[in-house]
């Protein structure tokens, strides 16, 4: 009696994991796109509040427009660029904080869109 598997054997494992691999690779590439789609929205609301700090903090008045580009954060009337912990990629857009409000977010990368609804809530829609 030999031990071991037979070739027949070896093929059906291999058709087992090959049908596993087919069912769940749609469901890993869900759960990764999501998680991008969540951080995107956790940089854009973390510049909105970084805008409403610097806004608040230097007392300015009026309407700001605030002025992302590949990281950089920056506004007319800022003598510095304004630092803020959120990473976006290839990042680009505006904040319009006007009279202590934010009224406007329009920023966008690679693969998103941000936006306030009616309700001042942020708002992720996928570019393509």
């Amino acid at each position: 009696m030999k031990n071991g598997f037979t070739l027949i054997e070896l093929l059906a494992i291999i058709i087992v994991i090959a049908i596993i691999a087919l069912i769940t690779t749609p469901v890993v590439i869900q759960i990764i796109s999501e998680s991008s789609k969540n951080t995107f929205k956790s940089s854009v609301e973390e510049l909105m509040n970084v805008t409403q700090r610097d806004y608040s903090e230097y007392a300015r008045s009026g309407s700001v427009t605030y002025s992302l580009n590949n990281n950089s954060l920056t506004c007319p009337v800022c003598e510095n660029e304004i630092i803020y912990t959120g990473n976006i990629e290839e990042g680009r857009g505006t904040i319009v904080n006007n009279n202590g409000q934010i009224t406007s977010v329009n920023i966008t990368n690679d693969q998103y869109q941000a936006k306030l609804d009616s309700k001042g809530k942020v708002v992720i829609t996928d570019k393509n």
